[in-house]
């Protein structure tokens, strides 16, 4: 399995975040804005992504961090 991290651009085609629990990108960025959801624990405990199979870990992961990057930036 390839572990390796790969960058996920928020403005590049809404694309699937989770096959198993059918979540489209927009609305994965929809929830952890709205919910101010930080960690991966957070994000299973609000969507139950990366809860099943795990093959969606590290798009999650790279989103997540990318987002929480973006608000630190505009909150400075």
């Amino acid at each position: 399995m390839d572990t390796t991290a790969h960058p996920v651009k928020l403005d590049s085609d809404d694309m699937t975040v989770c096959p198993c629990r059918y979540i489209r990108k927009q609305a994965f960025i929809e929830t952890v804005r709205k919910h101010n959801l930080k960690t991966i624990e957070e994000v299973r405990a609000a969507t139950f992504i990366n809860t099943s199979c795990g093959c969606c870990y590290e798009t999650v992961k790279s989103l997540l961090d990318e987002l929480n990057s973006t608000a630190e930036s505009s909150s400075h």
